[in-house]
């Protein structure tokens, strides 16, 4: 039942996503959160620069590490299967969707973002690395520092979602739903191999 449901968020998010370039209020939250922070190279930019390499394989190493703390074999087994599906599978997703880059007519767009924009492959990355530990930490109540984990790792996913949104690069719902999809995976797959 759970990757029942994961499939079900997947399959609507996705024919949401194929029939409108962006949905309404994302202009708005993107224009509303760039006006908090005028220029985002200082922050945005290091954050989006964790997801390509060569950070993002200390992030893997630490999350694969940090998976085995929380949650033993199976917790790695779960890390170790969402990265390589994100490493081997997420950016050629983006052709099935089509979605469109931000316009930099609409919001403030930083450099020049090329291809499509979901889902958005940073934030793939952030959750499988940063949301399995979150979910993997919601799980296992048992586990020493759970809620330091669970707190880091959120607010990493959290800042993950504003830094794109600030740089222009993706929509707010690009983000959301990115993460929405990824985290009902990795919920459902927890749910049914890791015991609390």
């Amino acid at each position: 039942m759970p990757f029942v449901l994961a499939a079900a968020v997947t399959l609507l998010i996705g024919v949401a996503v194929t029939l409108e370039p962006y949905f309404a209020g994302d202009v708005t939250v993107a224009r509303g959160l760039q006006s908090l922070a005028p220029d985002p190279s200082w922050w945005a930019n290091p954050i989006s620069r964790l997801a390509p390499a060569p950070n993002r394989y200390y992030l893997m190493a630490a999350a694969a590490v940090l998976a085995f703390a929380v949650a033993g074999w199976r917790g790695l087994a779960i890390a170790a299967g969402a990265i390589a599906l994100e490493h081997y599978g997420a950016e050629s997703t983006k052709a099935i969707f089509g979605r469109p880059r931000p316009s930099g007519e609409l919001i403030a767009v930083v450099g020049s973002p090329g291809g499509f924009t979901f889902p958005s492959t940073t934030m793939t990355f952030f959750c499988a690395t940063f949301g399995t530990l979150a979910v993997l930490s919601a799980r296992k109540k048992a586990t020493p520092l759970r809620l330091s984990i669970l707190a880091l790792s959120s607010l990493m996913l959290a800042l993950g979602c504003a830094a794109r949104v600030a740089l222009g690069a993706h929509w707010p719902s690009d983000v959301l739903l990115t993460s929405v999809i990824c985290l009902s995976w990795l919920w459902a797959t927890a749910r049914v191999l890791v015991p609390r």
